[in-house]
């Protein structure tokens, strides 16, 4: 999912005329007909602008795009987490069994964990 935020060059807490300049500054210097050299960049740069505009200067639509986003935040972070217990379920080869036994448990639990929070 493409960050809208980013494409437009503000931070997620910009109010909705920060979002309306930032859209007005970029549609200008993106307008195809203004890029004639570069149309076809022009032209995928002006639609992910406006793409953007269109879903963040509703408030409903923003509020769902948000809520998407957050979600996409935390199964990146869930990703990393379980990738950084991998790593060190590699690295504790010294563990005896027991022990490694319960690691194994907990990394189980972590990945059933964030699959429900990601079906959410």
């Amino acid at each position: 999912m493409k960050n809208h935020y980013i494409t437009l060059g503000i931070e997620r807490n910009a109010q909705q005329q920060q979002i309306k300049e930032a859209y007005h500054k970029l549609a200008l210097k993106w307008h195809p007909d203004k890029n004639t050299n570069c149309r076809a960049q022009a032209i995928t740069q002006f639609q992910e602008i406006n793409e953007a505009y269109n879903t963040l200067s509703q408030s409903e639509s923003k509020k769902k795009y948000d809520h998407k986003l957050e979600k996409q935040d935390h199964s990146q972070q869930l990703k990393y987490f379980l990738e950084q217990i991998e790593e060190m379920n590699e690295e504790f080869t010294y563990l005896n069994k027991d022990d490694q036994d319960t690691l194994n448990r907990f990394i189980n639990r972590i990945n059933k964990s964030s699959r429900r929070i990601r079906k959410h």
